[in-house]
């Protein structure tokens, strides 16, 4: 387990990338599971538990759709399973170090609002350049375009999500 905590916290600081990670479809449904957990988590604060649990799972699915496109297109579908598993990990990683403690803190009263939210915003720009990081390397494209891609699956996944959620 500390290997893995290690392994993902170096993919977040931008020392490592998706090759370092196991192919390993077993490591893939945990990650997948404990995701789908504190994700579900995170929405209760905010949602109903059935838009919770639907949002948690499109979440999840999601990524790995994009993601999948992108390799075919690439015609790198060889990395796939590197990559999803890294997604994840590293979704896992920031939900649980930074997204619930701070929730937590929002919900509590501890957190402002609007600190709530500065700080919310800097967390998914930092999620985004990890993203980003994550589909250069996979892609074997540029920084920037990585980036784009990784705005391009958060803007696309929050869009749907809101109209099939009604959220």
């Amino acid at each position: 387990m500390e290997v893995l905590f290690r392994l993902f916290g170096n993919i977040c600081r931008f020392k490592l990338g998706p090759e370092s990670v196991p192919a390993s479809f077993n490591l893939l449904l945990i990650l997948f599971i404990i995701n789908f957990i504190v994700e579900s988590f995170l929405g209760l604060t905010v949602y109903s538990f059935a838009q919770s649990l639907f949002l948690a799972f499109f979440a999840i699915l999601s990524l790995f759709v994009f993601t999948w496109i992108w390799l075919v297109l690439f015609r790198l579908t060889n990395r796939y399973l590197q990559t999803i598993i890294t997604l994840a990990g590293v979704s896992l990683f920031t939900n649980i170090l930074c997204f619930v403690p701070m929730t937590i803190l929002w919900k509590m009263g501890i957190l402002a609002d609007n600190s709530f939210a500065m700080i919310n915003l800097l967390l998914i720009i930092w999620v985004l350049a990890i993203y980003a990081h994550i589909f250069r390397s996979a892609l074997n494209i540029s920084l920037l375009l990585g980036f784009a891609l990784a705005i391009t699956y958060f803007i696309t996944f929050n869009t749907i999500a809101i109209n099939l959620s009604g959220a």
